[in-house]
């Protein structure tokens, strides 16, 4: 499935202009843009998006996630382990 920005952004939750900067930071381009000019993501962007908001979440910097996430040895299944491990770390340090 394709996807504009506005209909990316209304499913991932975040603004229009939150995709457009993260196009113009280099850490997600779209697919393709068509002949009207307008950004289309696929499912891979779908899915870098996903790693992205994630990473935000956890307090991550944009430049580490685009350090992260541009590197030829990024390993998605390594990267959603270290998020785990990030995960219980955090709720740990929740826990009195």
């Amino acid at each position: 499935m394709e996807y504009t920005v506005q209909k990316l952004a209304s499913l991932a939750g975040v603004s229009a202009r939150t995709l457009r900067y993260y196009d113009e930071l280099g850490i997600l381009k779209p697919a393709r843009i068509n002949s009207s000019g307008y950004r289309i993501y696929g499912q891979k962007e779908v899915d870098t998006l996903q790693q992205i908001l994630f990473y935000r979440e956890l307090g991550v910097s944009l430049d580490c996630i685009k350090d992260i996430i541009t590197s030829p040895s990024f390993d998605p299944l390594t990267a959603l382990k270290e998020h785990r491990e990030r995960l219980l770390q955090k709720k740990s340090s929740w826990i009195y």
